[in-house]
């Protein structure tokens, strides 16, 4: 770099004593400028000629208008391969759902489980009743069908399973009647079912459903649509699990065969009516769709008193849903204090964090990655609230992970907010820090797999790539992101994250030159 015809560097002591200060100050931030314009070099031909390639994928797919970050690393030497804008900050979507999994790993602990509990302030008379039955949420997150160890796309059980087993040990405990209410006890968590900047549209959605601690089938419930005999026929609809949860009125019409599809659906909060309108072709599949549940702890409070009464118990008393809110646990002392003593009727005991993690990353889950969170600050700073999470989340990356402070800007713990900023360089960080901890198997088996499960089944399955990512996805409108580990035909592993903001391609498109992407530095790494 020269300044004024020589080299700065090229300055003795001795000259530098002698340049006039202010001159040698103007010099220095002309210097600095100049630094900070320059071009990043390629250390070697190789890394010129994977530039070569990606900027070619970028023009063949119309995608360089997009912002882009990238950065390979190698695990065992820690050398960065190959850096692309890496310390840009990006929207991560989903890719912030291995950031709140690894916190929780490493603060709760693989064997960590949850506990959601009927309870009773005594013990049942001796006619068998207790007044009021508590039932308590902790936080977990797998109430619901699936069965565990987990297997990706394994045949489910019933949805509401635990509820008749927590039933059955009521009743095994000599319960005869409920007299005064049941409580559906929430109170676990601070009650903040959205993180304040999720998008309003996102709310009625089975991804945007609300966080509570006490869950039930993933918060929300299945939509199918399917045409009717005829054109002209209403389309039948239906929720499932729980048909009549709300008033559905349905507008959508069957149309004549290779009409275009479109419908769509709409809940104004606070209401318990679903109205959907549009049309679906005649020679038309099922739609499948997923509805949040709008008020997750009252329909579990419900479910319980119905599986009660199916038992012979007597449970003709109201649901309450028992809250804590934000101003009652910002003013206790220590909102984490025991609860006076009460009898334990019944207990479901959850799997342990190493398989429900599992759920977390591979079927990219909201819901779950938002209850961790809130598990960790009540956990970990004993307030179970969205702040709570994102200060022991943000003290877990900054103290031990090593990634500084300016590199992540957090807001939620699933990525569906898009508030949330991350640089490529601090997934690596944090997939490298991972990779030295003693809970990293747990970690690693619950990504996705290219070819074989979760959300990259269907990705990567040619022969020489399949099985050999392991990697988080992403996906919002104008995002797509990929970070993880790969394993090179050498043995080799390396860590990388690939990032694109402001794609205007389509997701499916956006996706694919990710992938285009991916792919090119894996055929680059494995040609070394």
């Amino acid at each position: 770099m020269n300044l004024a015809g020589c080299s700065a560097g090229a300055l003795t002591r001795d000259k530098q004593l002698r340049v006039n200060p202010v001159t040698h100050l103007l010099l220095i931030l002309l210097g600095l400028v100049a630094v900070s314009a320059a071009p990043a070099t390629r250390p070697t031909i190789k890394t010129a000629a994977l530039d070569k390639q990606i900027n070619n994928i970028f023009l063949e797919n119309d995608a360089q208008h997009a912002s882009w970050g990238i950065e390979v690393v190698d695990l065992k030497s820690q050398k960065i391969l190959y850096a692309r804008d890496a310390d840009h900050l990006f929207i991560p979507a989903s890719n912030m759902k291995m950031f709140t999994t690894a916190a929780a790993l490493e603060k709760l602990g693989p064997d960590y489980t949850f506990h959601t509990t009927a309870e009773s302030d005594a013990a049942p008379d001796a006619e068998g009743r207790v007044w009021d039955l508590y039932l308590v949420g902790r936080g977990d997150p797998n109430l619901g069908p699936r069965t565990f160890p987990y297997i990706y796309n394994a045949p489910g059980q019933a949805p509401d399973t635990f509820i008749q087993q927590l039933a059955d040990q009521v009743k095994a405990r000599g319960v005869r009647q409920v007299v005064r209410k049941i409580v559906a006890d929430d109170s676990y968590f601070v009650w903040e079912p959205f993180a304040p900047n999720w998008a309003a549209d996102d709310l009625e959605w089975g991804y945007g459903a609300p966080v509570t601690a006490l869950a039930f089938n993933d918060n929300l419930l299945t939509l199918r649509i399917k045409p009717g005999q005829k054109p002209g026929d209403e389309a039948p609809a239906l929720l499932e699990p729980v048909a009549d949860y709300y008033l559905l009125r349905n507008y959508i019409r069957t149309g004549e065969k290779g009409t275009e599809q479109h419908y769509s659906l709409e809940r104004r909060p606070g209401t318990m009516e679903l109205d959907l309108w549009g049309q679906v072709p005649l020679d038309g599949s099922e739609n499948i769709e997923t509805v949040a549940i709008y008020n997750p702890p009252e329909l579990v409070g419900e479910l319980l008193r119905a599986a009660l009464r199916a038992r012979g118990i007597v449970a003709d008393c109201p649901v309450e849903v028992r809250h804590s809110m934000r101003w009652e646990a910002a003013s206790s002392p220590n909102p984490a204090a025991p609860q006076p003593a009460r009898v334990v009727l019944a207990d479901h005991a959850s799997p342990p964090l190493r398989e429900a993690i599992k759920v977390v990353n591979k079927e990219s889950e909201n819901l779950h990655a938002e209850m961790l969170l809130r598990t960790l600050g009540r956990e970990v700073n004993h307030r179970g609230s969205l702040a709570g999470g994102l200060a022991a989340l943000n003290a877990f990356l900054q103290q031990q992970a090593g990634i500084p402070p300016d590199e992540t800007y957090i807001s939620d713990g699933s990525g569906l907010s898009r508030e949330d900023l991350v640089a490529p360089d601090a997934a690596v960080k944090l997939l490298v820090y991972m990779a030295n901890s003693p809970n990293f198997q747990a970690y690693f088996d619950s990504l996705p797999i290219a070819g074989v499960d979760g959300t990259l089944i269907h990705r990567f399955t040619r022969v020489e790539m399949k099985e050999k990512i392991h990697a988080k996805t992403g996906s919002v409108k104008h995002v797509d992101t990929l970070s993880g580990y790969m394993d090179l035909p050498s043995g080799r592993r390396v860590v990388f994250s690939v990032m694109t903001n402001n794609l205007y391609l389509l997701n499916d498109s956006g996706q694919a030159t990710l992938d285009l992407v991916t792919e090119a530095i894996y055929r680059w790494l494995a040609g070394e």
